[in-house]
């Protein structure tokens, strides 16, 4: 990997980061995706939602979200092909957790994602083009504390 590369790589994890920390927001998030962007949310193997556009994407997410009260996303592992320039791959996963309320008590649902994504390069930023989010593992139990 050459120094131009490390600081694209570097470009396009804070793009990530800048997503993960406006989760629960659709509308803060739009501006880290392309305008033709498109989503695809997988629960284990089964296509739940599909999203192409950002104004279907931000209020998709925001439907997909709209129970949720609070929630945690920490980023592992996320490596990252250039195929261009201008384009690029990742594969990124995360551990989030979301606090909902259910029947009056709040619940954690504690969820194990990677995300594929192609990233573009517009106007001279990384943007997120497309994003495979894939919820391998979920978890719920009433929050304690």
């Amino acid at each position: 990997m050459n120094q131009e590369q490390v600081k694209e790589t570097m470009e396009i994890q804070r793009l990530v980061g800048k997503v993960s920390n406006a989760e629960g927001r659709s509308a803060d998030q739009m501006r880290f995706f392309t305008a033709d962007c498109q989503m695809r949310i997988y629960m284990g193997e089964e296509k739940i939602l599909e999203f192409t556009g950002q104004k279907y994407l931000e209020v998709g997410l925001k439907q997909f979200m709209s129970n949720v009260k609070r929630c945690h996303f920490m980023l592992g592992q996320h490596t990252i092909d250039f195929l261009s320039q201008t384009k690029a791959t990742g594969l990124l996963f995360c551990r989030a957790s979301q606090v909902t309320e259910e029947f009056g008590e709040e619940i954690v649902t504690d969820h194990c994602i990677y995300y594929e994504d192609i990233y573009e390069k517009v106007s001279g930023e990384w943007l997120i083009k497309a994003r495979d989010a894939h919820f391998l593992i979920s978890n719920k139990q009433v929050l304690g504390i």
